[in-house]
């Protein structure tokens, strides 16, 4: 999105392919009038059900509701019609699904970038006494996309959509590229996983149940290294193709964090693998960051557990 904004060509490389279903669309925004209309389209079975128990997250006319958005965009896709307005509104779904605000799809939960699994929200509900009540999902689409849209100026508006004509967006493993052209490319931003600190699939089944993934398909492709050797090889491996597509004088921010209790600094074993690769270590950026709720709702305190900082090493293709 910064890419587009600040009018450069777009490269996207994310083996999720959640990935994509959340950033493609912000490159062809579209008018609040459009989805309006495209929302009262798609027809609503109030029969429907997801074919498993989710009463734990949704009121029954609200799982109606999503259900029936996702058999629309399934067939949508599957038919070659899926357009950009589909892909906006696949997109605000995708994050609506859970939360912990009346501005999602669901009862109060875990923050919307992780979905407990079905036994632990029983316990959130028995906890709070609460129970899923109906959420209206068309409402709360268009309230979001309005806030998305808001700040959006004509300028902005037509350079995301130029580089919407020219945008590539791969779900390819990292260390594989080869759809992009050697020393092509000006900078790259990524963060790669930190050993097996995040699970993939526990996180991600809800959306990826929405968007017809197979998470757990996904969650084999993800580098989920149980060593620092296991994890150091395909970070070399790694920064030989970032060193393959980057330009001369072109750079490349590599965000990574500390884990075990803080007591290992990934950084500590990204420079010396860039380096190895050719690059030049320019700086590291070392950002200190206070924990929000869902690190609290985890028990993780500040400084004491978890990613309490994060590191870019920036290197340079001299």
């Amino acid at each position: 999105m910064e890419s587009a904004l600040l009018r450069r060509r777009v490269v996207s490389n994310d083996v999720n392919p959640l990935s994509e279903i959340l950033a493609r669309p912000r490159l062809s925004p579209p008018r609040l009038s459009e989805l309006t209309e495209r929302l009262a389209e798609i027809p609503i079975d109030k029969s429907l059900r997801a074919g498993m128990d989710l009463s734990m997250f949704y009121e029954g006319q609200t799982e109606a509701e999503i259900v029936s958005l996702k058999a629309y965009l399934q067939e949508r896709h599957e038919s070659g019609k899926e357009d950009s307005l589909d892909s906006w509104l696949r997109m605000v779904a995708t994050n609506r699904l859970t939360g912990h605000s009346t501005g999602y799809f669901s009862v109060y939960t875990l923050p919307p970038n992780q979905a407990t699994s079905p036994e632990r929200q029983r316990k959130i509900n028995r906890k709070l006494g609460q129970r899923p009540e109906y959420r209206d999902t068309r409402k709360i689409i268009l309230k979001k996309s309005k806030s998305l849209l808001r700040a959006l100026t004509d300028g902005q508006r037509r350079a995301l959509v130029k580089a919407s004509g020219s945008a590539r967006f791969l779900t390819k493993d990292a260390r594989d590229t080869s759809e992009i052209p050697g020393g092509s490319v000006a900078l790259t931003v990524t963060s790669p996983p930190f050993l097996d600190v995040v699970q993939y699939s526990a996180d991600n089944w809800l959306r990826c149940w929405f968007n017809g993934i197979d998470a757990d398909k996904v969650a084999r492709g993800i580098t989920m290294s149980h060593t620092l050797d296991e994890w150091s090889k395909v970070m070399g491996e790694t920064f030989a193709e970032l060193y393959r597509v980057t330009k001369k004088g072109g750079h490349v921010a590599f965000e990574v964090g500390e884990i075990r209790k803080a007591s290992v600094k990934l950084d500590e074993y990204v420079v010396p693998l860039g380096l190895r690769a050719g690059f030049e270590c320019v700086c590291i950026v070392v950002n200190a960051q206070e924990f929000t709720k869902t690190a609290n709702i985890w028990g993780v305190s500040n400084m004491r557990r978890g990613t309490n900082t994060n590191r870019i090493v920036v290197f340079k293709k001299i």
